[in-house]
């Protein structure tokens, strides 16, 4: 039975929790700005009623951990339905540094107990099991700002985000299994236990079998694709060929003969798509994709991170990217693919150009951001300043640029701080 001293301290790590589990996915997600102090608060007594109940219901065992997380997350995607994804992440990631916590001072104090005198071992039981929990709750309020990048990180990767919640679901196993390795729970919750994981096994199981049957199916896209692309290529030659034709026919001023034959072009090649996009035009890089001379070379565009998160201006940032694809186009010769990617890192946004084209040697690409170094001619000075151009703008704003490059793939990788106002 806990004693009075005990019971505060339960109370007091009740009321550290909801705070955290309401004022974490408030400033992660759309609502940081949104929610009054009073909506807050109502918010925080709910959770903390909920977690409560909980105990009230089922007490410290180990289905009663797994409930409350599932709970919870129920309750972020109701409170937080505008942006339920966000709650979601965000939720899981306290709760995992919760449930990390739980682990370890846990078997911490069981594995001490039998030593500890009895008199002792209600102020050994506070101090090794809830100052821990005070204390990571106080450090997660403390920085948000922390918790907001590892949230920005994992919702740019959808694979980072489903591991995440595998993770947690994971942890609260482990925290069941702990208690029946202790002979905490009954026979009923730990059958409960045993059923739960067999079920969470099945559907682990599943859920990489849909992943690996959607990879399939993506190869023979991308089958299909290359081989529509070796199509085109072909209706590209005739093209030049017919066009030619054409074109002597009106030097030689057969007129006649010229309509016939656009005709017969007309009807061989009506099915052809001129032109596919497969980008946003209203963000700032497809904006600069789309002001670049491609020249025949395919540019693709994956945008998962919002380049208002950082310090740079908009004239900065088509700087930044644009010296670096028309560099890219120019060394590609006509031909090949660009790949433009946004993402966030743990505290920054990152920008990822990567080509196909030509290796950049070992000998020179260590100097390609050097002022005035170009492979080619430059007796007036004009070339060798773009790259160096972005390497300036770049570390004005506190940030990094590197380049790597092998016969396969050529990648420029820019890192910039991710702002955050707290």
């Amino acid at each position: 039975m806990k004693t009075e001293i005990i019971r505060l301290a339960d109370v007091i790590n009740t009321i550290l929790q909801s705070l955290v589990l309401v004022l974490i996915p408030n400033f992660c997600t759309k609502y940081r700005d949104k929610n009054s102090k009073l909506k807050l608060g109502l918010l925080i007594a709910n959770f903390w009623l909920i977690i409560t109940l909980r105990t009230y219901l089922v007490g410290s065992s180990s289905i009663g951990i797994i409930l409350t997380h599932l709970v919870l997350i129920l309750m972020g995607i109701i409170v937080f339905k505008k942006d339920s994804l966000g709650a979601t992440i965000s939720i899981s990631i306290v709760y995992l540094f919760i449930n990390i916590n739980t682990l370890i001072m846990s078997n911490l104090f069981l594995y001490f107990k039998g030593g500890i005198p009895t008199e002792k071992l209600e102020f050994a039981y506070i101090m090794i099991t809830y100052v821990p929990y005070f204390i990571v709750d106080i450090f997660i309020l403390l920085r948000k700002d922390l918790i907001y990048r590892i949230y920005l990180f994992v919702r740019s990767k959808n694979l980072s985000m489903m591991s995440l919640i595998i993770t947690t679901v994971v942890a609260d196993l482990v925290i069941a299994y702990n208690f029946i390795v202790y002979d905490i729970d009954n026979l009923i919750i730990k059958n409960i236990i045993f059923v739960m994981t067999g079920l969470f096994i099945i559907g682990i199981i599943l859920y990489f079998a849909s992943i690996e049957k959607k990879s399939k199916e993506i190869m023979l896209l991308n089958k299909e694709l290359e081989e529509k692309i070796n199509d085109l290529k072909k209706v590209k030659h005739d093209y030049g060929s017919q066009i030619s034709y054409l074109y002597g026919l009106c030097l030689m001023g057969k007129y006649d003969k010229l309509t016939d034959s656009l005709k017969s072009i007309i009807n061989g090649h009506d099915n052809i798509i001129s032109e596919v996009e497969i980008y946003n035009n209203d963000s700032i890089i497809s904006m600069i994709v789309n002001g670049i001379k491609h020249k025949g070379i395919n540019i693709f565009v994956d945008e998962q991170a919002s380049l208002e998160d950082i310090n740079v201006s908009e004239m900065e940032i088509q700087r930044i990217v644009s010296n670096i694809l028309n560099n890219s186009v120019t060394a590609m010769n006509e031909k090949g693919l660009i790949i433009v990617r946004t993402y966030y890192s743990l505290n920054s946004v990152v920008i990822k150009i990567q080509n196909n084209g030509p290796k950049i040697e070992d000998e020179i690409i260590d100097k390609i951001f050097d002022v005035g170094f170009t492979t080619k001619e430059n007796s007036n000075k004009e070339h060798g300043l773009g790259l160096a151009i972005v390497k300036e703008i770049v570390e004005r704003n506190n940030g990094k640029v590197s380049v790597s490059s092998n016969d396969t793939i050529t990648e420029f990788i820019i890192k910039i701080p991710v702002k955050i106002s707290v």
